[in-house]
């Protein structure tokens, strides 16, 4: 950027001094004219120049212009600046400071549980602000923690006050107050086994049975008279059958934190934003932004640049479609308890679109299969399901 000055010389004779000026190869922008004096603009390289053959002019500096005018201004008011800077890292420093904590409950126990979590994960008066992801791993924390006192809980920044609303968790032990019920079978299989507690077992292993036929007969019967009714109770496991899809992607690409960060600014006006320093952290980054204060209109926030590291994974289609297999067999296992398994499966079909490959598998289980009916002379059929 090239240095330019704003002069005044004091002459009744403009047009020869121009013309001198001109000869010299002086670089002359905005010439202003008055009575007794020119002022114009002159690079500061070509003043000496000037000085040295138009002697017996008086060549009077009157402003500089750019970003040299700007480094005069903060020369002259360095003092102010260092102040500002350091009432700005102060305010920053303080605004990220917990001064309060509410805990909104009106059970104190909870109130008092839910402190004492906080103050181990390093949540207290005093301490430092947190990012959005730490609190949410602190909440995650807490709720295992305490599965059957805590049903919900959110942690909200406001300022310098951290606000902890929480939700506690009623458990219902609910009876059904039915004392008669069958147990059916939930979904169409195979018996593969059958462990009867109480009522008449009414299929044998090997059996295939349809979703809603009875498996354990809650009605206790001789020669076709039913002597009694109880609630059946027990466990029938049958081999259930699934058919299930899945796709893979052969290009990933896997994101994480290299451990670089970076602070930045950022001033917002309405949905245009706007960084005011450099990035440092490259491309690839995470951000997250911290508000600090809003004036005119503005709004300004500290903001804290992560910067991430991309790796691109390309699997062979073998390796994505033992992916896939793996993917469907996690859900599934999800799904199944201690005594449940997966038993058999296959893929049926696997196709290479889009950079993907789709799968579609035959999936046998072993599963338990039986639930409770309930029943009563006075009303009609309840199942397990619909009465919960």
């Amino acid at each position: 950027m090239k240095h330019y000055l704003l002069v005044r010389i004091k002459t009744s004779k403009k047009t020869s001094l121009l013309l001198k000026l001109n000869r010299l190869n002086v670089d002359i922008k905005e010439v202003e004219y008055a009575k007794d004096y020119l002022k114009f603009k002159i690079l500061a390289s070509d003043l000496k120049k000037v000085k040295k053959y138009l002697m017996r002019f008086k060549v009077e500096i009157l402003d500089e212009t750019g970003i040299y005018k700007l480094k005069e201004e903060l020369k002259k008011n360095n003092l102010i600046i260092v102040g500002i800077i350091f009432a700005t890292i102060v305010f920053l420093i303080l605004s990220n400071i917990i001064v309060k904590i509410n805990i909104v409950h009106e059970d104190e126990s909870l109130r008092e549980i839910i402190g004492e979590a906080l103050t181990e994960a390093g949540v207290t008066r005093l301490s430092f602000k947190k990012s959005y992801d730490e609190y949410e791993a602190i909440i995650e924390s807490i709720k295992e923690s305490y599965p059957d006192r805590i049903e919900w809980l959110e942690i909200d920044v406001e300022g310098m006050v951290l606000n902890i609303r929480v939700e506690e968790r009623i458990i219902n032990n609910y009876e059904p107050d039915y004392s008669t019920c069958h147990i059916v079978a939930s979904k169409s299989g195979i018996v593969r086994s059958i462990r009867s507690e109480k009522g008449v077992s009414m299929v044998s292993i090997n059996d295939y049975v349809t979703q809603g036929e009875i498996l354990i007969n809650g009605n206790i019967s001789l020669n076709e008279i039913v002597k009694k009714s109880v609630c059946a109770s027990g466990e029938v496991y049958a081999e259930v059958w699934y058919s299930v899809s899945a796709s893979v992607p052969l290009t990933e690409e896997k994101r994480k934190d290299s451990g670089k960060m970076r602070y930045n600014f950022m001033v917002k006006n309405g949905s245009d934003e706007y960084v005011l320093l450099k990035s440092r952290v490259g491309e690839e980054k995470r951000v997250e932004n911290v508000y600090l204060f809003s004036i005119f209109g503005f709004e300004f926030y500290l903001q804290k640049e992560y910067e991430v590291e991309v790796e691109t994974i390309n699997y062979t289609e073998e390796e994505a479609l033992t992916k896939g297999i793996d993917l469907i067999n996690e859900k599934l296992e999800l799904k199944l308890d201690n005594f449940e398994s997966i038993i058999e499966e296959k893929v049926l079909q696997n196709t290479t679109k889009d950079n993907n490959i789709y799968i579609d598998m035959f999936v046998a289980v072993t599963e338990q299969i039986g639930v409770k009916e309930y029943f009563d002379e006075t009303r009609s059929d309840t199942s397990d399901e619909e009465y919960n």
